[in-house]
């Protein structure tokens, strides 16, 4: 009789030593799953920001070249149009921070983009869009690309 009582204190220890490790565990991959849940909501919607620009900026260039200034700017629907609007934008109803940043271009003799030195090119003009967000962990997605002017000519109107 006395062993059996002996073996019900150890297996009773046992037990909760194996739920001191595996509990805490558990506990933090829900915990990380429905953080991690909502990042990625927010990722997403982010991302479709950002791509909205980018088609707004598309159609801007497609209105006239001189449309393209240098500076941070957002996208706003003029009429039936995109343009756009001086500084970054704070899209309402959620935290997110929106911004294309327009900048010249340097190409040295050879035609290639370089970073520094060369020469500005003026049918060349650097995009850059973000999109940033602070819940429920400060992040941001970022796309660059170049637009280019087809042809040297001003658009006639």
């Amino acid at each position: 009789m006395k062993s059996e009582n002996g073996q019900s204190l150890v297996e009773l220890l046992v037990a909760i030593g194996l739920a001191a490790i595996l509990l805490p565990a558990l506990l933090t991959g829900f915990v990380a799953t429905r953080s991690g849940r909502a990042q990625q909501d927010q990722r997403l919607k982010a991302t479709a920001y950002l791509r909205e620009a980018q088609e707004a900026m598309h159609i801007i260039q497609a209105n006239g070249w001189e449309n393209l200034a240098n500076g941070t700017f957002h996208p706003v629907v003029s009429g039936s149009t995109w343009a756009l609007a001086q500084g970054s934008e704070t899209i309402s109803g959620v935290n997110f921070i929106r911004q294309i940043v327009i900048s010249d271009v340097f190409r040295d003799g050879s035609g290639n983009i370089v970073t520094s030195g060369g020469t500005v090119d003026p049918s060349t003009k650097l995009i850059t869009i973000s999109v940033s967000w602070t819940n429920p962990i400060p992040s941001s997605v970022t796309a660059a690309s170049y637009l280019t002017r087809h042809t040297n000519q001003s658009r006639i109107e």
